[in-house]
């Protein structure tokens, strides 16, 4: 089986021009793919593959090769018919596509030996000139059967997502694309692999985090009603204010969590009751909530600025406090970005478990080290 990966460098490359990328390769490994199936056989099973579900393409696909010897080819689908390739549950358009594509390959209009000789944008533009096959599937069938070393899909909507969380791109434009193109060529297809396990482990469902000063000090109603709840992270203490939820924190030792309530809360007047919004961050926290959640905090505007900088780091990333402290405008507040990640109020959804020292210790957390060792392996 041919690889992507022929030589390590390839992957050093990548570690070298970038160090998200960096820690996307050390946290799935040493991935492979297979890139040298005959092309018409993947052209084929591309075909079938479109716009159904991966479970009723692959049952086709076995009936298809069981009609055909086990052997995907122009001659093979030919001595079939288009009638035979209908009977295995290929609709009648793909069935039109298969057949034309098994004719010009056998009357030699198309052949692989003319794809290999061409550069990939040329290659491309003649594969698209096969019915059903469209720029995102000629890139395919340039990385897994001609074994293109880089490929970056731009139309693949999950290396799109993967990218935009990635980077904290809020709209990914062509401009941007093609510069994380130029960053990871000429090792594009690797590139892809990762991104493509990158895009597959993030939640389904993500919510934009907006953080406003709460000002509980001015408050008229100081009252603010809490709840334990489980979550997919531990048992949490959830507050809310007259404006919202306001403190989200581990809650193994529920009076240990509740003194520190009333300590960073002072003034409050805690009421033991679930309130709809705690339920509702639950959901957040578990990857199920709302498009987007306005959070109002007591904190200082420099805390608050630290916590919108933490916001940003992606799932699955870590930086140092120095990066923060450089994100944020103060360079060599090292200590002083530190003490506001520590201040911070909403665990988990503001991840301050991203942040850690910048030899690569992981440095102290308000539940625990073993706690943010949990919840950087579950990420």
């Amino acid at each position: 089986m041919n690889s992507l990966f022929p030589y390590i460098d390839k992957i050093e490359h990548l570690r070298d021009a970038d160090p998200r990328m960096a820690q996307i390769i050390e946290r799935f490994g040493y991935l492979e793919r297979q890139t040298d199936a005959p092309l018409f056989d993947r052209l084929v099973r591309n075909i079938v593959e479109q716009q159904v579900a991966t479970s009723t393409a692959e049952k086709i696909t076995a009936r298809l090769l069981e009609k055909v010897g086990g052997v995907l080819s122009p001659e093979s689908l030919r001595a079939l018919g288009e009638e035979g390739v209908r009977q295995v549950g290929v609709p009648a358009r793909k069935c039109r596509w298969i057949m034309e594509a098994a004719e010009r390959f056998s009357k030699g209009e198309f052949s692989e030996e003319e794809l290999r000789g061409l550069s990939d944008k040329e290659a491309i533009r003649r594969l698209v000139t096969l019915g059903g096959v469209g720029v995102w599937s000629a890139e395919m069938l340039l990385m897994f059967s001609l074994g293109r070393e880089d490929v970056l899909p731009s139309g693949d909507l999950i290396i799109r997502r993967a990218l935009s969380v990635l980077y904290g791109e809020r709209r990914l434009t062509a401009k941007r694309f093609d510069h994380y193109r130029r960053l990871f060529s000429p090792f594009g297809s690797v590139a892809s692999l990762y991104l493509w396990a990158y895009g597959n482990s993030l939640p389904k469902h993500t919510t934009e985090v907006i953080i406003r000063p709460l000002g509980f000090s001015h408050l008229k109603d100081k009252r603010l009603r809490y709840s334990f709840q489980p979550t997919s992270h531990g048992l949490m203490l959830i507050a809310s204010s007259v404006k919202g939820v306001c403190r989200v924190a581990f809650a193994a030792d529920r009076e240990e969590a509740l003194d520190e309530l009333r300590a960073e809360m002072r003034g409050a007047q805690l009421l033991h009751e679930e309130e709809p919004s705690h339920k509702a961050m639950v959901r957040v926290l578990d990857g199920k909530g709302p498009k987007s959640l306005t959070l109002y905090l007591e904190g200082t505007p420099f805390e608050r600025k630290v916590w919108r900088q933490v916001l940003r780091v992606p799932r699955g990333i870590t930086v140092s406090y120095a990066d923060i402290a450089a994100c944020t405008g103060f360079t060599k507040a090292y200590r002083s970005v530190g003490n506001a990640v520590s201040a911070n109020p909403i665990a988990v959804l503001i991840p301050c478990h991203r942040v850690i020292h910048a030899d690569g210790t992981i440095g102290n957390y308000n539940a625990g080290v073993d706690k943010k060792y949990f919840l950087l392996d579950k990420e």
